[in-house]
């Protein structure tokens, strides 16, 4: 009887450790999600697009929302609250920036391990550009310790702040790596981008010009603070400017097109008129400050930047009160009923 109860004993304890290996194996396998993108097997030529498609969005939401509100460029003529009366109600964080740089961080990681220059040197663009916008709107925020939340630990997950002044003489230093990077003939890069570069298509010699254009803009930030750091950076740069090339010619500026027209294919807003009520493109206006401004400037960029408002002209005072050309509206300070006689010229562009 003793040795048939070891039998079974052996028996099941190979039985059940067969059955957790399996149950162990079945659920790892459970856990991939067969959609989803293998970090180790990605390309970062594909997620370098999204960097730069989402970055784009994330400027033209600044200029084109509540932040050209808080200028006084632009005003709303419905729903307006955010934008005309700066009421956000705490909603405007800074998660989506991160968002933008933990992409880039894995294309900056995957371009380091495979020896990719020029993809290396583009990563370190957007990183500065990026940190840069976050601190400019924020002041002190967490930096070298950011985007290490797959690490684990406390430290990683709540990452410290960093002062302003250290972050930007990082993003100065990374700079002069990303114009050192870039500086090759186009030739020698092996990695041709092409259209994954929505803003460049790869041209190594463009984003050498943005990288120096940037470290203007960051050397005029610390100018105040750090008086003698900034004019060196400044003339170091407008003096040789072969070794440090500038943007110069509209030409070169960081673009990314719309697809299309329409509401589907244009974001922020159709750049066609619209004339349903929830129209943006109507709704969206210069702001009177700005406009005042402009034209006491004589300056020709109002005709770019908007449309004429629809104009009204008085034809005559007597008409039917229902009439569906009839408008309220001022001449010469007084409220008067007007006659539409055009209304091909609409709205602001925006």
């Amino acid at each position: 009887m003793k040795t048939i109860k070891i039998i079974y004993t052996t028996l099941f304890i190979l039985a059940a450790s067969a059955i957790l290996f399996s149950c162990t194996k079945y659920l790892e396998k459970l856990n991939e999600n067969p959609n989803g993108a293998d970090p180790d097997k990605a390309n970062p030529n594909l997620v370098i697009s999204t960097v730069l498609t989402e970055t784009g969005r994330a400027f033209t939401t600044l200029g084109f929302g509540d932040v050209a509100g808080v200028m006084q460029y632009t005003q709303k003529d419905g729903w307006a609250g955010g934008h005309n009366n700066y009421d956000w109600g705490g909603s405007n964080d800074w998660s989506g920036y991160y968002s933008i740089l933990r992409n880039n961080q894995f294309v900056y990681d995957k371009a380091v391990a495979s020896k990719d220059e020029l993809l290396e040197g583009i990563s370190l663009v957007m990183n500065a550009m990026v940190f840069g916008l976050i601190s400019d709107l924020y002041g002190d925020i967490p930096y070298t310790t950011a985007l290490q939340g797959n690490l684990g630990g406390q430290a990683n997950t709540f990452p410290a702040y960093q002062d302003q002044q250290s972050i930007y003489t990082d993003i100065l230093a990374n700079l002069e790596k990303a114009n050192t990077l870039l500086s090759k003939s186009q030739n020698d890069y092996p990695n041709k981008l092409g259209a994954a570069d929505v803003y460049y298509q790869g041209n190594a010699a463009k984003w050498r010009k943005l990288a120096n254009s940037l470290a203007l803009r960051y050397y005029m930030r610390v100018s105040d603070k750090i008086s003698a750091v900034a004019k060196t950076g400044i003339e170091k740069i407008y003096a040789n400017q072969t070794q440090y090339p500038i943007i110069t010619a509209a030409a070169d500026d960081a673009t990314m097109a719309f697809a299309g027209n329409g509401t589907g294919d244009s974001w922020p807003t159709n750049v066609t008129y619209d004339p349903s009520d929830a129209s943006t493109y109507r709704r969206i206006k210069m702001a009177d400050p700005f406009v005042k401004t402009l034209l006491a400037l004589k300056d020709p960029r109002i005709a770019l930047w908007a449309n004429k408002v629809q104009i009204f002209i008085l034809v005559n005072e007597n008409l039917p009160p229902n009439s569906d050309k009839i408008r309220d509206t001022i001449v010469n300070g007084e409220p008067r009923k007007v006659r539409v006689i055009s209304t091909d010229i609409v709205t602001s562009r925006g």
